[in-house]
């Protein structure tokens, strides 16, 4: 029975709960909010079913399909609609809409209206957009297997996708191979805990005091590589969480703390693969096909089988493609052959205190702790010495530059694990003054982008006032940023064009991404009064989280743009504008709501 499979070796697959003729096996959760099989002794007729349906108990089955040696492909979808939707280069997408146009059934995981993760199977086309993208939490798939079999003994086709541990109990389930079925996996570093997802969406409602209403792992808003999560808010609030800043997902993820049992010893990496197709992102591609690679997304494909081979020839046409090698993808996908090292604290520990302790709090003191190598300690050196000499270009100027301000300045505060640093260009004019505070909490580099190296086009920052860095902020030549003295001027993440213009003489913040144009001016005052009864010379200026201000335009005192949005070239904005809204003309008018945008 199905109870003889040590627990920690168990991957939660279930099928043994399908595979059951009596239905004796249900599940319990553990502590780690994963669950296993358990098996009611009242209605068990000991038929060893289970057993003999469990892909770990039972690994020989699994080498009888007809593999191949692997073709493998870089691949990007041509319509650029459903790349940017997908989490790599949009290949899901185009095997799932071949299935469709034939009358067939597509499945593989979705999230449910809570935000749990459960696999799913239909042959609706509009479905599609709920089975695109990577889910990383478990997924349940209780039922799934059954409906499958149905499907394929009643002769209707099927593509299905799910995890190697996933689809490799599918095909023991099954105990054949059906000409009218297409198994699909992907490369799996590990899988993350039901509980361990649902509290970390919780931490973020509770942040931002709001329902979430959308999530998406990987989002290309800020770039494929930036490996961003967002959250959409019922309040219209968008939280883009990074790897490079600290996401706490990441954190945990990357620790190795909240990961299955079982991922520790995986029997499913490596060759031959049991699926007929694997998909992947193409990490390393820029190495190898670069005509593949905008920092938007590019799938690897691995073909496994002879029906893999078959059913990829109908979706080429969809896809730009190359021929690449095996070792290509496996050398940047680890995962595709490494089972995953064991975490270096304690994962009963961090479970036990999951549900007691702040989550935030908690990851940070798991996580911290790692040290890093000398190797990495080396790396962090050459890329500031590197950042420092790009910019100077050994220049004395602006090398006097870097040292008086960041070493010699007591109110500029530095942060040497964030490159938090002032970096000057050659031709940038500083004037900061003795009671200005600056906090680098990321580099401030002033003069940067000159495409004509031998210009001397003067890039000017005045600070009298409170500058705040919280990412990077990087100045473009020939741009102008003046903090007076009473003035707060938070910059997120923001990069100037040529010529932009910001002026504080209150408060501005630029609350994440933005990215400016060229002739940008951003201003929250108009330095004169006017008659007008309630006018008000300063009037503070917000700009959310990535936000794209197109050329020549100009964000007048007391603006408000939020999260998400795109303003027109030349226009100005002279009233508040809504999250992920374009507005265009003078004074500019929203012309489309739910806009998407991509870096």
């Amino acid at each position: 029975m199905i109870d003889k499979l040590p627990q920690e070796h168990c991957t939660g697959c279930n099928v043994c709960i399908d595979a059951c003729p009596v239905d004796a096996i249900g599940l319990r959760t553990n502590n780690d909010g994963f669950w296993y099989p358990q098996i009611d002794p009242a209605k068990c007729i000991k038929c060893n079913i289970c057993e003999k349906s469990c892909p770990v108990l039972d690994l020989s089955k699994l080498k009888e399909h007809d593999h191949i040696e692997p073709i493998c492909y870089a691949a990007i979808h041509k319509d650029v609609e459903i790349r940017f939707d997908s989490t790599s280069g949009g290949v899901f997408s185009a095997l799932a809409e071949e299935m469709y146009n034939r009358s067939g059934y597509v499945g593989g995981a979705i999230y449910t209206s809570e935000f749990a993760v459960r696999h799913f199977i239909s042959n609706n086309k509009a479905d599609l957009d709920k089975l695109r993208q990577s889910k990383y939490s478990q997924s349940q798939t209780i039922g799934i297997f059954r409906k499958i079999k149905q499907l394929l003994d009643d002769e209707n086709e099927v593509l299905i996708c799910g995890t190697p541990c996933q689809m490799s109990g599918l095909r023991t389930y099954l105990n054949k191979d059906y000409p009218n079925l297409i198994i699909v996996d992907f490369i799996c570093k590990s899988i993350t805990s039901p509980l361990f997802f649902k509290l970390y969406l919780n931490h973020y409602e509770q942040k931002y005091k709001s329902k979430i209403v959308r999530f998406k792992f990987k989002d290309k808003g800020l770039g494929w590589r930036s490996l961003v999560k967002r959250l959409d808010f019922a309040n219209g609030k968008t939280e883009y969480s990074r790897i490079q800043d600290g996401d706490l997902y990441s954190k945990a993820y990357h620790s190795n703390l909240v990961s299955r049992p079982s991922c520790y010893n995986c029997q499913f990496k490596g060759y031959p693969r049991y699926a007929d197709i694997t998909i992947a992102d193409f990490w390393g591609v820029e190495h190898y096909h670069t005509e593949l690679d905008d920092n938007a997304g590019t799938s690897a494909i691995i073909i496994n089988t002879e029906k893999g081979v078959k059913y990829f020839e109908a979706i080429r046409a969809k896809l730009s493609l190359q021929p690449t090698r095996l070792s290509n993808i496996q050398k940047h996908n680890p995962a595709l052959t490494d089972t995953q090292s064991t975490p270096d604290r304690s994962r009963d520990a961090f479970f036990n205190e999951l549900n007691e302790t702040n989550f935030e709090h908690l990851i940070n003191q798991y996580t911290s702790h790692q040290k890093k190598s000398f190797r990495e300690k080396s790396s962090h050196i050459l890329r500031f010495i590197r950042m420092i000499l790009a910019h100077s270009r050994c220049r004395p100027k602006p090398l006097w530059q870097f040292v008086k301000y960041n070493f010699l300045y007591k109110k500029i505060h530095t942060n040497w694990e964030t490159f938090g640093f002032l970096f000057p260009a050659t031709h940038a004019a500083i004037d900061i003054s003795n009671k200005a505070e600056i906090i680098l909490n990321g580099p401030l580099i002033i003069g940067m982008m000159k495409v004509n190296r031998s210009s001397k086009v003067e890039t000017r920052l005045s600070v009298k006032g409170t500058l705040v860095i919280k990412e990077e902020f990087r100045i473009a030549y020939g741009s102008n940023i003046e903090v007076f003295k009473d003035g707060y001027l938070e910059v997120g993440n923001c990069g100037t064009n040529y010529n932009c213009t910001i002026i504080c003489g209150k408060k501005i913040i630029l609350d994440g991404r933005v990215t400016l144009g060229r002739d940008v001016n951003i201003r929250d005052t108009n330095a004169h009064h006017i008659v007008i009864d309630g006018y008000k010379v300063l009037r503070p200026v917000y700009i959310g989280n990535h936000v794209w201000l197109c050329s020549g335009c100009d964000i007048m005192p007391g603006v408000k743009i939020k999260d998400g949005c795109v303003i027109s070239s030349k226009s100005v904005v002279t009233s508040n504008i809504p999250a992920h809204s374009l507005a265009s003309g003078n004074p500019a008018k929203v012309i489309m709501n739910d806009v998407k945008w991509y870096l």
